[in-house]
């Protein structure tokens, strides 16, 4: 697809993703709006041709090596210790406007690291300008990811008074951990006008729209080699914000349960455990016949999914600076009115917001019904099972709107990966989000994914 750009929800930064070709989209804040761009032709991006195009720097090692291809045959491996350097062919630009570089990165495991990306103006002499301030709210720095995942990134920024060329430097990153890093598919676009927020007749952001083309080229390279050699992925379809609605069920919840059923596959609903103090017979039944059936996992999504300033005016989230008593009570209540009203423990948490702390580690250590945090804390996993997020691979890009092309990007990049814990929103879903969404289930049922439960990828 030309593009994907997608406001990441729940406890993280809005970040702008846009995917290896640029067209007709840009969204700011959490609108959709739309604007022309033009790519810029940046030599040997995908370093299909080895290092051609790119020069490194005395005493630097790098290559083009298969283990780096996000796509295609080859990527960028460097070790990005002290003294890494590598900067791309120029590109010609003109002063004042704004210009978007991205690329797709990984750490790959416990060997990667970090390195920086930045964007370098120079006038018409060889001279370094300082970068002006872009349309679109991105710095022309940033650093790669350590992800295990294949993660997309932007930078941006306006050519400085005086501008004549515009180059990618790749280089170390001081405050970051060296190590391995795998850099691919980078591109760059200029960004034309902005114009006013679109939106659809009822209000809701329409699906973003894609390229049949691109979504052609992603589905025939991904069947040439679905997993890379690697077993076929599982799927967590991880959806929030699950409660009664009038003492029963939400009918888009009823349909998501159909259909999962339709297709034989576990989905996982996360419960807002307030709800269930609700005098809610007709919930409580249809919630305990689904987790009887086994077909549904019904997880502890926190107990009020609350989000405001706190006493200082800082902005809080149910597990995130609102303090360990707090968090303690929360996290006890939800679990307890699950086993009161439901008749059964959660075993796998997924903080509102994603949004948690050192709190919660130590909460978590002291609840041992939970066994799965799903994006949780790698570095201090409180004694539980934390399932990565893959930000590229996800229903709905941006947030509440399910998103097949932006989703078939991200899977192609990431293809080999041992499993994906994808987000949704149901009640959010009109008709086109719907077709979306099934679309998305569809396609990973042809690629022959497993299905499961959150709870299946814990430890037992």
């Amino acid at each position: 697809m030309p593009w994907a750009f997608g406001f990441i929800h729940g406890g993280d930064l809005p970040i702008i993703r846009r995917m290896k070709w640029f067209a007709a989209a840009i969204l700011l804040a959490s609108f959709p709006a739309f604007a022309s761009d033009t790519p810029l032709p940046l030599p040997n991006s995908g370093f299909e041709d080895g290092l051609a195009g790119w020069t490194l720097a005395p005493g630097t090692s790098a290559e083009a090596s298969p283990e780096a291809a996000s796509i295609g045959k080859a990527g960028l491996l460097v070790n990005s210790g002290p003294g890494f350097q590598i900067t791309s062919a120029p590109l010609p630009v003109q002063a004042g406007e704004t210009y978007m570089v991205q690329f797709w990165s990984t750490g790959g495991g416990e060997n990667g690291g970090q390195a920086a990306v930045r964007m370098i103006f120079k006038d018409a002499k060889g001279a370094d300008l300082k970068p002006a301030m872009a349309k679109i709210r991105k710095w022309p720095a940033g650093s790669t990811t350590s992800s295990p995942y294949w993660e997309n990134s932007i930078l941006a920024a306006a050519a400085p008074e005086n501008a004549a060329s515009l180059t990618i430097q790749i280089a170390p990153a001081s405050s970051r951990k060296p190590g391995l890093v795998r850099i691919d598919d980078i591109s760059v676009a200029r960004i034309g006008d902005i114009p006013a927020m679109q939106r659809d007749p009822d209000g809701a952001a329409p699906v973003p729209p894609s390229d049949p083309a691109r979504i052609e080229f992603l589905e025939k390279e991904i069947a040439a080699n679905p997993y890379r050699n690697k077993p076929a992925p599982r799927i967590v379809i991880k959806l929030d914000d699950f409660g009664p609605r009038n003492g029963t069920v939400h009918p888009k919840w009823i349909k998501v349960a159909g259909y999962a059923k339709e297709k034989n596959i576990p989905v996982n609903f996360g419960i807002v455990a307030k709800g269930l103090e609700e005098n809610a017979p007709a919930f409580f039944q249809w919630t305990k016949e689904h987790h009887d059936s086994g077909d549904i996992e019904f997880w502890n999504h926190g107990y009020d999914h609350a989000e405001g300033p706190n006493a200082q005016g800082k902005k809080v989230q149910e597990f995130n600076g609102t303090g360990f008593d707090h968090q303690k009570t929360h996290m006890a209540d939800a679990n307890r009115l699950a086993r009161e009203k439901l008749g059964f423990p959660f075993t796998a948490f997924g903080a509102p917001f994603n949004a948690t702390d050192e709190d919660t580690v130590k909460v978590l250590e002291e609840t041992p019904d939970i066994r799965v945090w799903m994006y949780g804390n790698h570095n201090h996993p409180a004694g539980k099972t934390v399932l990565d997020r893959c930000y590229a691979v996800t229903i709905e890009s941006p947030t509440f709107i399910p998103n097949y092309a932006d989703f078939l990007e991200g899977y192609a990049h990431n293809r080999g990966a041992e499993y994906f814990v994808m987000q949704g929103h149901p009640t959010h879903w009109n008709d086109d989000r719907w077709d979306q969404f099934t679309r998305i289930v569809e396609f990973l049922i042809g690629q022959k994914a497993v299905f499961v439960k959150a709870s299946d990828l814990g430890k037992p």
